[in-house]
Formats: structure tokens, C-alpha cells, sequence
């Protein structure tokens, strides 16, 4: 699965209710001010400054003009390097899943890597830094519990610093079936 464009993310009716403007309403007001030539900081930036766009609004609107425009590519970061993130829903509580990231021999269990732990926050997320100098962030979030009554936790796998999009489509198939792994381990429980 590639990447979703900003545009496939976000509908327009909810950016134009939030933002007053459609997308391409946004679009060619951008570039009548010239900001093919500003980086995303500044177009961000005069977007809040200018038209009074709150911050979470005005980076969306940022990023989907640079995809739109060719400055940018899905997932791409404005220093060039690409990232992924991948969820998987586990029926398992936080406390279940807790122990699959924060101990190196259960995590081994389920991630066939060694990389360096950066850090950790109990019982929430945890940090690793990538053979190729890449960043990992593994975080847990529970969910309200499903129509059976089991216990639900959102495991996500923010994965950073990628080369480029064909990295991406390799990074999303190795966290897809490595969470896939995870949840037979934590559900068994």
C-alpha cells in the first residue's frame, strides 16, 4: 500500500469547515502569494499569520499544497527524508501489551531486530534507533473496550528518517507482518 496523499486524508467538507476554504481555494491563494518559492515553515507560518489558520489546520494545508505542487511527495518531511506509521488494534489491555515493547527478550519474540533503545515511557512508548540511523517510535493507546467486552490497545509503529518512497512500501510490509506478530502474542494471554 503506498502512502496516503494529504489530500486522501483529510476530507474537504472538514477542511473547509475548519479553514473557511476549500482545498483549492487554499491552493491558488498560495500560489498567487509566491509560495512555490517559501519553505514549509514559512508558508505554514503565513497561513496562521495572515489568514488566521490554527497551527494543526495550516500544516495540513502546507503539506497538501507541496504534494499538490510537486514540492513534496506522501510521506515525504520537509528535510527530504520519508516516514511511515502502521496501527494494529490488539485485543489485549495496555498492561498485556506493555512488556512486548519495553522487554528486550518478549520484544525479540515478535521484532527480528536488535536495534539500540533510546528510550522508554511506561507503559506507553518506546524508542529505538535503526540500524541505518532511521528512528522508531512504538506507542500503545487504549481503546474503549470492543461490543464483546474484550480489551482493546492501538499498537503504532512511527518509523522515520526513511531514504525514499520504495524504503517506505519495504518499512510498511516488515511493521504490518511484524505487529501481525505481536497481536498472536499478546491475544494468546
Amino acid at each position: 500500500m503506498a502512502t496516503r496523499s494529504h489530500a486522501e486524508q483529510v476530507g474537504e467538507e472538514r477542511l473547509l469547515a475548519a479553514t473557511g476554504r476549500t482545498r483549492e481555494g487554499w491552493y491558488a491563494l498560495l500560489d498567487e502569494a509566491g509560495a512555490r518559492e517559501w519553505d514549509h515553515t514559512h508558508i505554514a507560518r503565513w497561513l496562521g499569520g495572515e489568514h488566521d489558520v490554527d497551527a494543526w489546520w495550516a500544516q495540513g494545508v502546507t503539506v497538501g499544497y507541496e504534494q499538490s505542487r510537486g514540492l513534496r511527495a506522501p510521506g515525504q518531511r520537509p528535510d527530504g527524508t520519508y516516514e511511515t506509521t502502521v496501527t494494529k488494534t490488539l485485543r489485549a489491555t495496555l498492561a498485556q501489551a506493555w512488556p512486548y515493547l519495553a522487554d528486550d527478550d518478549l520484544r525479540s519474540e515478535w521484532l527480528d531486530v536488535d536495534w539500540p533503545v533510546m528510550g522508554l515511557t511506561a507503559p506507553r512508548t518506546a524508542r529505538f534507533r535503526g540500524d541505518d540511523d532511521s528512528r522508531v517510535l512504538l506507542a500503545l493507546s487504549e481503546l474503549p473496550p470492543a461490543r464483546d467486552g474484550r480489551p482493546r490497545t492501538r499498537v503504532a509503529a512511527a518509523h522515520t528518517r526513511l531514504r525514499d518512497a520504495d524504503e517506505v512500501a519495504e518499512t510498511r510490509k516488515f511493521w504490518k507482518d511484524s505487529l501481525q506478530a505481536l497481536a498472536g502474542l499478546v491475544e494468546q494471554e
